[in-house]
């Protein structure tokens, strides 16, 4: 199925690796070393005229070489996705496993490379994304070796079944005017890629810990040594669940007669005992999609702060929520809190059902301060780029989105949701950790398309419930 496509790894490496003694020498595709080898690019002219790109200059120059004398060097003027290209491609693409390029730029950066073949497709959507190569890279200031694998998973591009290599592209995401790349020493090589390193995650208020090569492995990991926990949830309404957490709140204030109750829902009046009629104005959620192939990079771009509604699935399909929490003052003592999140749909979709099998959901945070209107799988603000596609970076220096999972639980049948979020609550109120919001994913047990904080319905939107004694 689409959703469970692997996300292949883009090794970025700050110098020009060399090849062991008994590996093939790599071939060199373009060195643009002579005059011609520039001369035969030139800017793409997308088919529909609201496609139409800023052209880039195209030139060869004497900065920057990594291999001769020469460099492809790009001068953007602005533009989204501007591209250049050229047909002067050769069929070794189809006999080499690895791909390699040269790239030195300004400032950290997303540059991409596409290669299409006879039977490519231009264009959004699933088909199309499959039928051509593409390889989306982040870059740092300076000099960068791009290194990705060719050959793409379950007979995707690149692959003898979509014809000759016809065309290969550069293009730049979202260009400064006056900006430009150098591009040199374009290769492909049979390399052998290191394997991705598995990370530790650690589950907030325990012992434990689960691993695997990102946070998606490491929930499926957490959901198979609790699935023997699970019992069959039964569906509840948002009433319901809020009365249930009133009495609990009740039950609480006989031993803590301090404690305060608040409701952190946009929209809605309470959540301040000083100022009961103050109305909360704390969420912002945004939804992006970081699913492969590469060569989505439109769709990766988008988006989706505006929503009313958005899907909530898997770690690579999934929004970011942030709840302010500053209402809370620091070091307070929270008793209980909740997630709400209400399905826009009243149950999952068929092969998807919270109800019959154990399903788990947990809460990963980010740690980039994220703009909801900005935040996209490549960027989590104007010109801030994450350090991997859609946040996945894992390395344990400054990753995009901390080793630890603050909340989880199953999901429910029915519209509502709920998880037990205390911990999560008091990760962000102790005063040691910045609140930079979270991401709900799940293990793929469970599908939902939820309300977001701008759903017409107040009490359709996403909700955190708290009880704390202040400080």
């Amino acid at each position: 199925m689409r959703h469970l496509f692997g996300l292949i790894s883009i090794l970025i490496i700050p110098v020009c690796s060399v090849p062991a003694a008994d590996e093939p020498a790599d071939r060199v595709q373009y060195d643009f070393e002579a005059p011609a080898d520039v001369k035969a690019w030139s800017n793409l002219e997308p088919a529909g005229a609201r496609d139409q790109e800023p052209p880039a200059r195209i030139e060869q120059s004497t900065d920057h070489a990594t291999a001769g004398k020469h460099t492809l060097k790009l001068t953007f003027a602005g533009g989204r996705w501007p591209t250049v290209t050229t047909d002067q491609v050769t069929q070794d693409w189809l006999s080499f496993k690895t791909f390699k390029a040269d790239v030195t730029v300004g400032r950290s950066c997303v540059v991409g490379f596409t290669l299409l073949q006879e039977k490519s497709r231009r264009g959004e959507g699933w088909d199309p994304a499959i039928s051509r190569w593409t390889k989306t890279a982040f870059l740092k200031p300076g000099k960068n070796e791009v290194v990705a694998p060719l050959p793409g998973a379950n007979d995707y591009a690149v692959h003898a079944r979509w014809g000759k290599a016809v065309r290969f592209e550069i293009f730049m995401y979202s260009p400064h005017e006056g900006e430009s790349i150098h591009v040199d020493n374009i290769r492909l090589g049979n390399d052998k890629l290191p394997p991705q390193a598995k990370m530790k995650v650690a589950i907030q208020g325990t012992d434990w810990t689960v691993s695997g090569t990102g946070s998606a492995d490491a929930c499926r990991e957490l959901g198979r040594n609790v699935a023997h926990l699970w019992n069959k949830p039964e569906a509840k309404t948002i009433e319901q669940v809020e009365d249930e957490f009133r009495a609990h709140y009740d039950g609480l204030k006989k031993r803590y007669p301090r404690a305060v109750l608040a409701v952190l829902r946009d929209g809605e009046k309470g959540y301040d005992p000083a100022q009961p009629d103050k109305v909360y104005s704390g969420w912002k959620d945004a939804y992006w999609n970081s699913h492969g192939p590469d060569s989505e990079f439109a769709t990766r771009a988008t988006n989706r702060g505006r929503d009313a509604t958005h899907e909530i699935f898997m770690r690579h399909r999934s929004p970011l929520m942030r709840v302010d929490l500053a209402g809370i003052p620091t070091g307070s003592t929270v008793l209980a809190a909740q997630l709400v999140v209400v399905r826009s749909t009243a149950k999952p979709l068929d092969e998807h059902d919270a109800g019959k099998r154990p399903t788990l959901w947990v809460v990963e945070p980010c740690n980039r301060p994220w703009e909801e209107y900005e935040v996209n799988a490549f960027e989590y603000a104007r010109d801030k780029f994450w350090k991997e596609i859609g946040g996945f970076h894992r390395g344990e220096d400054d990753p995009d989105f901390l080793p630890v999972f603050l909340a989880y639980g199953p999901g429910r049948p029915g519209k509502v949701n709920t998880w037990e979020f205390t911990q999560a609550v008091r990760f962000w109120t102790d005063g040691k950790n910045a609140n930079h919001g979270f991401m709900l994913h799940g293990d793929a047990g469970d599908y939902m398309t939820a309300y977001a904080r701008e759903a017409v319905e107040i009490k359709n939107r996403p909700a955190v419930l708290v009880v704390y004694v202040p400080k």
